[in-house]
């Protein structure tokens, strides 16, 4: 049986950024991954055609850009390869009664495009802005660090700038406060698209901050990508590990986590082979995944019977086009070509979308659309002079017929959806079309065992299912029950998206446990000859 220091069960970008903190603190770390290429919902592959470079999932890295890796510049991430991108334009909204919203870095000419609906409006975007710069502080701190109980994030929130107004936003619902603090109708949907990106329903209480982190976040970081696609944030995590005596082995999967004593003390995967962990094992298995790999045995009923209760989050339909021409979506001013473009006519279409989302519907006449051409900035993702082009959905894994149904629904579905796109467009159709590559929720969950029903986000983000909660009331501090097994990745706070937060979190918890810190991996001491 091989041995390491601790072995870590998953490559995604959380797990892999565990593992690049614990061993530059100097503990022999092993990564097993079951695919053949690391980086989980966070890699690239060409789905396509060959030389056309696609994020089978992630593609925006914003929340990361805030993480104390990226704002300190903790592991230094430029020097192994990583170079992000800000769009500018950030995105563009163009709406089928010819208006348009654009977004652009410069506030200035941001708000002169919502002026154009409602100088009320402008104003109001302004001061939302000016309110998230008060609450940041205590967001922010909230999610660099393991959860704290509803009562203490309750009063600490009260202690903060904006006091009981601040407690209220918590509480509200995102819609509530857009349609509160906006008037015009474009320009509630414009900032409920951008509220909805992390995929948390609006109509739901507790998401009220998304409205204001999420836009400032795009407003301060652009729709800001990684120069060569998703993977290369894994890759450079990668390259640290190794450089820092780590190894990473793929096409491992783990089938079980070896408890003795009631300890984690190694991993076995599906080949048979068996590797030892003296201090400790991280997984980044799905929470409702890991009983079976763990042994419920090992697990006490309440811990079980919180996993048992997990919910997935909203799901994604995905399309992937290798183009001859990047698409130039219809604005006011003249076509434009966007990396990124949102689809949402007005709040009444979010409101459909849901409700046919949660009975198992198809709603593809006025569907909520994200549609990225990440080589507008990065020609290195295609061929000279040709583009990759992703459209998203937010389509149900759980049809009424059943999920397998997608098989049979996916090509009618993405060309649905794609003449729904094409229309806000001057140029998009088959004409440019060189290839085309179907993910439905279904399939996302056939590429990924972390995508549990679909949900590329770990799980919903519900209040049931966040901070404290998450993945199980008392077990939020990515401990488990069982004594050196660790978890991290979007089952964990503060959940999916590229943040890097599951996994910097995770890291700090885990090398204060080992008698070492984040600070040892920042700085790490030479070694003594």
């Amino acid at each position: 049986m091989s041995q390491w220091d601790i072995v870590v069960a998953g490559a995604g970008h959380n797990s892999l950024l565990t593992a690049a903190y614990a061993a530059r603190a100097g503990f022999k770390v092993l990564v097993l991954e079951g695919s053949p290429r690391i980086g989980g919902d966070t890699t690239c592959e060409e789905l396509t055609l060959p030389g056309f470079i696609h994020d089978p999932c992630a593609t925006a890295h914003n929340l990361i850009q805030s993480n104390p890796l990226m704002r300190n510049d903790e592991l230094h991430l430029d020097r192994y390869g990583l170079r992000y991108l800000a769009p500018d334009p950030v995105f563009t909204m163009p709406f089928r009664d010819g208006r348009s919203i654009t977004m652009w870095r410069d506030l200035d000419r941001t708000g002169a495009e919502l002026a154009r609906f409602s100088t009320a409006d402008a104003e109001a975007y302004r001061q939302l802005l000016v309110d998230w710069q008060a609450m940041a502080p205590i967001v922010n701190e909230e999610r660099e660090n393991p959860p704290r109980p509803p009562q203490e994030v309750a009063a600490r929130t009260r202690a903060g700038a904006m006091g009981d107004r601040m407690l209220a936003i918590r509480r509200a619902t995102a819609l509530d406060v857009i349609t509160e603090r906006f008037q015009d109708e474009h320009v509630r949907a414009f900032f409920a698209w951008i509220a909805f990106m992390t995929l948390h329903p609006l109509d739901e209480p507790e998401t009220g901050l998304l409205a204001f982190s999420l836009v400032a976040g795009r407003q301060r970081f652009s729709w800001i990508l990684p120069e060569g696609g998703s993977i290369r944030l894994p890759l450079a995590l990668a390259r640290i590990i190794e450089e820092n005596g780590g190894t990473i082995l793929t096409e491992k999967p783990v089938t079980r986590i070896v408890v003795e004593g009631g300890r984690a003390t190694g991993v076995v995967t599906v080949d048979g082979s068996a590797y030892r962990a003296t201090r400790a094992v991280v997984s980044s298995i799905h929470i409702r995944h890991l009983p079976g790999i763990v042994g419920e045995e090992n697990l006490p009923a309440e811990y079980r019977a919180g996993i048992a209760r997990w919910q997935p989050s909203l799901t994604m339909f995905a399309s992937h086009y290798a183009l001859s021409e990047a698409p130039r979506f219809l604005t006011e001013s003249e076509p434009l070509e966007s990396v990124t473009m949102g689809g949402m006519e007005s709040l009444a279409s979010l409101h459909r979308m849901l409700s046919a989302f949660r009975s198992g519907q198809l709603d593809l006449d006025d569907p909520v659309l994200l549609a990225i051409t990440p080589t507008v900035i990065d020609p290195t993702r295609a061929p000279a002079g040709k583009h990759t082009f992703k459209l998203i959905s937010f389509l149900p894994y759980e049809l009424a017929e059943g999920p397998k149904r997608w098989d049979q629904l996916k090509d009618e579905v993405a060309a649905r959806l794609f003449d729904q796109v094409a229309r806000l467009t001057t140029n998009l159709s088959e004409r440019i079309v060189l290839g085309r590559y179907i993910n439905s929720p279904l399939d996302l969950e056939r590429r990924n065992p972390a995508n549990w029903r679909g949900s590329c986000h770990g799980g919903a983000s519900s209040p049931q299912q966040s901070g404290y909660f998450r993945p199980v009331e008392g077990w939020s501090s990515y401990r488990t029950p069982v004594a050196a097994l660790y978890q991290t990745g979007a089952c964990t706070h503060p959940g999916g998206s590229v943040s890097g937060l599951p996994g910097r979190n995770c890291a700090s918890v885990l090398l204060s446990d080992l008698g070492s810190s984040l600070e040892d991996a920042i700085h790490p001491r030479a070694a003594v000859p």
